[in-house]
């Protein structure tokens, strides 16, 4: 009998795969979403805008720096001047207070060396007044860079006329007697005082060259110390005048 050839794997034929009734195809992957068409965050300009920032906050700490370190302040509170300080006696007190106020007003110095004052100012063009003027009146006039001599109530007459020479017809000077003074004489500008007991003290020179109408000193170097209505019909003192008598 002839014999049958085996049958190897390879020669038997698998028959093609059908696909399953109903069957669908997948669905194609979309393509993903492009970089370019993302919302990016503006590094440019937030390191711009950061730059702008330190830079300006570095110019604010310069310019405050810089003005501690001056020592410059407002000109009615300015450090003290060099020249008056080495004065013996002198003393020095800010005033950083200056509106217009209506009144009597309270002083922290007898006689005042600044502080609110009222608007009209006592005449400061070396007027030598016979009598007491206001408080309110004569620290306006100490604003305009004036010095004010004072003087206790019944000085002899050769210190009043020594005084007097001083003042007499010199601008940015005035002088007054003054009630409860507790030496002979006082000498105010804004902000400094003097208290001697001659007129011939060498300081009293001293103080008027330091600080008359000094700009270093003078809070209002621009306004005038002349007011001719105040000279005809001054204030007395406890009573300020807030505008010229009948106005």
């Amino acid at each position: 009998m002839a014999q049958r050839k085996p049958t190897t794997s390879a020669s038997r034929k698998t028959p093609p795969t059908k696909p399953k009734s109903g069957g669908a195809r997948p669905p194609a992957k979309k393509p993903g979403k492009s970089i370019v068409n993302q919302k990016q965050t503006p590094w440019g300009l937030v390191a711009t805008a950061t730059v702008v920032v330190i830079f300006a906050a570095a110019i604010i700490v310069y310019a405050v720096t810089r003005n501690k370190s001056s020592g410059s302040t407002d000109s009615w509170s300015r450090p003290e001047l060099a020249d008056a300080k080495a004065i013996s006696g002198l003393t020095y007190k800010t005033e950083p207070n200056h509106n217009h106020v209506q009144g009597v007003l309270k002083y922290d110095t007898s006689p005042p060396t600044g502080g609110n004052h009222s608007q009209y100012w006592a005449d400061c063009s070396g007027t030598v007044y016979p009598k007491a003027i206001a408080n309110e009146n004569a620290v306006h006039m100490l604003e305009h860079g004036a010095v004010w001599i004072t003087y206790k109530p019944g000085l002899a007459k050769s210190e009043v006329d020594a005084l007097a020479k001083l003042v007499n017809g010199q601008d940015r000077m005035a002088m007054s007697p003054y009630p409860d003074l507790k030496t002979n004489i006082s000498l105010q500008a804004w902000g400094y005082q003097l208290f001697v007991d001659k007129a011939s003290d060498p300081r009293v020179q001293q103080f008027i060259d330091a600080l008359k109408f000094n700009p270093k000193t003078t809070p209002e170097p621009a306004a005038s110390c002349s007011q001719p209505s105040f000279k005809t019909s001054p204030s007395t003192f406890g009573q300020p005048l807030w505008a010229p008598a009948g106005s």
